[in-house]
């Protein structure tokens, strides 16, 4: 298990390959979700995400799925040409 982000100052090491990572990210507090630190592995680009108020292990992200959401209908223009 890595140590903690704010008690190093560096970001963590990857959990997958040991490797440390590069932050691609900051996802900022908003309502009830927390301040979120996102890191990627260059060496197998692994995606890591710390919550720094929890002070727990770090969350792994799968890989996204292509997206399933079908293209919206062209719609035309309410405005007549002149």
């Amino acid at each position: 298990m890595s140590v903690p982000h704010s008690e190093t100052g560096l970001p963590p090491r990857c959990e997958i390959c040991g490797v440390g990572t590069a932050q691609i990210g900051k996802l900022p507090r908003i309502g009830l979700r927390p301040l979120i630190y996102v890191y990627k592995c260059d060496a197998c680009n692994q995606i890591t995400s710390i919550e720094p108020e929890r002070q727990d292990s770090p969350t792994i992200t799968p890989p996204m799925p292509k997206s399933r959401i079908k293209n919206a209908p062209h719609r035309t223009s309410r405005r007549q040409p002149h």
